[in-house]
């Protein structure tokens, strides 16, 4: 039975030995695959798209105080046909009469939000009608009808200015304005949260093809040891339980093994992903540099620029939102009014059987409204409330905002500082691992140790280069993470 267990046990370690050469790859640094994520992908195109959304509606919004928006309107010609059975014109008597209308109108408004907040609509008309309809003359033969054709060309002008409430296009200005701010900061912020995606998936990825090349030495030491315990258990010189011990423990390096090549591959389908990767060659990783340290100045400006660290603007913004809705909501619960003034002239002629008839018409009038609300169920009222509830739960943010923002920023610059000497202290040790691992291979050359040694000290030096990457992986996620509080970083 123990023949037969180590006969299988080594087919599998024969089997588990066997590899193929790696694949070749497309080799992409840090740098190019952050900025790939923001400028070439789907997601960056989204997320510039928000930002873009809300600039055309702010400046929307804006140029209207300075140009009017413009729409043209018309139908094409309409033709109508009626028959009925009723009066008609002077008629004394229903009878069957049929009409037959063909008409035309179109026109051109402009309309114009003033600095006040009133507004001004100018429009330009042209109707065209041709009509026919019985004559109800008393005199008129019977089935007699009237062609009557009308040509009219009238310009009217509008202004409406509201009173003792905000105006409503002031209002819709000051928020797409205030929208446009929180879309900036939004898309900062979105665009940091992209950035830290990449650099945690690229420097776990760096990680995991480390972690495998350790893992191969210890595999390659294990089944090395593996090897020499199955010829000492034939030899007789160890027992069947030692002998299993070290198989055992080859199969547990070769399940590590795989284990991490499973995670490498999802590392990297995970950046493929992020970075919209088409390419048939896989990504290669290489170590990024350190950036180098922020100074003493630039720690310093940072701390005293929390007031105008992207978590209190955008909290500032809503504040100013959630208020001017509150202030808006209560104005126009109680006494408002507006002022209206209009002015219209139009010319043109109607022709009733070739006899034409010019008409040159004007009118114009202004009017004072006032409303007041008596009674409503209080649903005005419990808007105005809710609106004042969201005021202050926004003040609430905001004041919280300003309170956390600076020590927020002071932890990630003490834990810059950290980082930073840590990264140079495991940089070190890299190196010191890195010579242990050249005497070990000369030894090794000169045989003085065995491969397993060797291998040992090759997976030592292996795990420490994999530690200092996970410091800098620290080091520049904080890094980002402090940037995110200010746009100008």
């Amino acid at each position: 039975m123990s023949r037969l267990l180590f006969t299988v046990v080594a087919a599998i370690i024969l089997y588990g030995s066997i590899a193929g050469p790696p694949a070749a790859a497309g080799v992409v640094t840090l740098n190019q695959a952050v900025d790939i994520a923001l400028n070439k992908t789907a997601r960056g195109e989204m997320i510039d798209g928000n930002l873009e959304v809300a600039e055309q509606n702010f400046y929307a919004r804006k140029i209207n105080f300075y140009l009017p928006e413009i729409s043209i309107k018309g139908s094409v010609p309409a033709y109508s046909v009626d028959e009925s059975y009723r009066f008609f014109g002077g008629a004394t008597e229903k009878r069957l009469y049929k009409t037959r209308d063909l008409g035309f109108n179109s026109f051109i408004e402009l309309n114009q939000t003033l600095i006040t907040g009133g507004d001004i609509v100018i429009t330009a008309n042209l109707l065209s009608r041709e009509d026919r309809y019985p004559n109800t003359r008393s005199d008129a033969p019977v089935g007699d009808f009237i062609n009557e054709i009308t040509r009219r060309g009238y310009f009217g002008f509008s202004y409406t200015q509201p009173l003792l409430k905000p105006s409503e296009s002031k209002y819709t200005y000051k928020n797409t304005r205030d929208d446009l701010e929180i879309a900036r900061i939004a898309r900062f912020e979105e665009t940091s949260a992209l950035k830290r995606e990449v650099i945690e998936t690229y420097m776990d990825l760096l990680q995991m093809s480390l972690k495998l090349t350790s893992a191969d030495a210890k595999l390659e030491a294990a089944d090395e040891q593996a090897r020499i315990d199955s010829l000492k258990f034939l030899d007789g010189v160890i027992s069947e339980e030692d002998w299993l011990i070290s198989t055992s423990a080859r199969l547990d390096a070769e399940l590590d093994k795989f284990e991490v090549e499973t995670s490498l591959e999802e590392k990297r389908r995970a950046l493929e992903i992020l970075l919209d990767w088409s390419d048939d060659d896989p990504i290669e990783t290489v170590d990024p540099d350190v950036p180098g340290h922020f100074t003493g100045a630039a720690k310093h400006n940072m701390l005293n620029g929390w007031e105008t660290s992207t978590l209190v603007n955008k909290a500032r913004y809503e504040y100013e939102k959630a208020k001017r809705e509150a202030s808006y909501r209560a104005s126009g619960h109680g006494l408002t009014g507006d002022l209206t003034a209009d002015y219209s002239s139009g010319q043109g002629y109607v022709k009733v059987d070739g006899i034409r008839n010019d008409i040159d018409t004007k009118g114009w009038g202004i009017s004072l409204n006032f409303s007041y609300p008596l009674w409503d169920g209080g649903s005005s009222g419990a808007q105005v409330k809710a609106a004042h509830l969201q005021a202050e739960q926004a003040r609430l943010e905001y004041n919280r905002a300003r309170q956390s923002a600076r020590a927020n920023i002071g932890n990630l610059i003490n834990q810059l500082d950290v980082g930073y000497r840590r990264l140079d202290i495991i940089s070190k040790q890299t190196d010191l691992a890195d010579n242990r691992l050249k005497i070990a291979r000369e030894r090794f050359e000169d045989g003085q140790i065995s491969s397993i040694a060797l291998q040992e000290s090759r997976a030592a030096y292996l795990d420490k280069r994999v530690e200092y990457l996970e410091e800098l992986k620290k080091y520049l996620l904080n890094r980002n993470t402090l940037g995110s509080n200010f746009t100008d970083q």
